[in-house]
């Protein structure tokens, strides 16, 4: 009665052979981009006790309270569906503060402690929780909040896997920047912190890699695209304040267009028909459709 029960509730052929949990945050994420997934890691231990969940019911529209989202294999198999679940051992918890202590805030360090579920881009980067001190877990909010195909980003997470460096840090936290215009609302201001993690990467690259060719140039990319945030959340008047402090002898060539193109897109927010019209002509096709894409989050 109970497998029937969860047939109808989340629609799966139960028949089918169930997955567990990984335990291997590595192999996790290596999946993770292999399946345009994101990673849903929690510590072992704080498995051991019953996390409570609420389901909503496809058949009835209801919802249906469950005592203990990891007791039951059907509801692990719906986990399968939309997330890579990973419970990573507490033995592993000190080499993993390690790597990012003293890269991250404090309220990120807490996250990545706490017993939360938390949800991690295919790099183990934290995106959301489920929070620490949740009683009862609404399941079906959660998963519409967090299931997102990650296809998008392909490509810069595989460079940036294999080839950790300023550029591929860079690319992939511009990424994260357009991927947060197409997401949901109550996910993107997660997704714009995202990018920051990869944007002070790339500045780290610039002030420690002697390889690095026409540093100041990079600086200035890096901090104009990270204005892409600022249009994005609205606020085209601080985009143009930051803006006028370039000098125009100061604007790297290789940057113009990315000025033009922030320019552009903080006049058309603001409805100043003629300053966007103007720059218009410098700006590309794609460009063109991504302001509007920006334009449209307004409406």
């Amino acid at each position: 009665m109970k497998r029937f029960f969860f047939t109808i509730l989340i629609g799966f052929t139960l028949s089918l052979p169930s997955q567990n949990w990984m335990e291997s945050m590595k192999i996790a994420t290596r999946l993770a981009r292999a399946e345009n997934k994101l990673v849903l890691m929690v510590w072992q231990e704080a498995t051991e006790y019953p996390l409570p969940i609420v389901i909503k019911d496809k058949a009835t529209g209801k919802d249906v309270f469950l005592r203990n989202l990891f007791g039951s294999p059907e509801l692990t198999q719906l986990l399968w569906t939309y997330f890579v679940p990973v419970k990573v051992d507490e033995i592993f918890y000190e080499d993993m503060l390690q790597e990012i202590e003293g890269k991250r805030s404090r309220s990120y360090i807490d996250d990545f402690s706490d017993d939360s579920l938390k949800i991690m881009d295919a790099n183990g980067n934290i995106i959301g929780t489920s929070g620490a001190l949740v009683d009862l877990l609404n399941l079906s909010n959660f998963i519409t909040k967090y299931n997102l195909n990650t296809s998008y980003l392909k490509q810069e997470l595989v460079n940036y896997f294999y080839n950790k460096d300023f550029y591929s840090a860079f690319y992939l936290g511009a990424k994260y920047l357009d991927y947060s215009i197409f997401v949901n609302k109550s996910v993107r201001s997660e997704i714009l912190k995202l990018s920051e993690i990869y944007f002070n990467e790339a500045e780290e690259f610039i002030l420690n890699d002697e390889d690095l060719k026409d540093k100041p140039a990079l600086n200035q990319r890096v901090l104009l695209t990270k204005l892409k945030k600022d249009l994005i959340k609205n606020r085209p008047k601080k985009v143009l304040r930051q803006l006028r402090k370039i000098d125009d002898e100061d604007l790297k060539e290789t940057n113009q267009s990315l000025k033009a193109f922030l320019s552009y897109t903080a006049y058309k927010l603001l409805g100043e028909t003629e300053k966007f019209a103007a720059l218009e002509k410098d700006i590309s096709l794609l460009n063109l459709k991504l302001a509007q894409q920006i334009v449209n989050i307004k409406r």
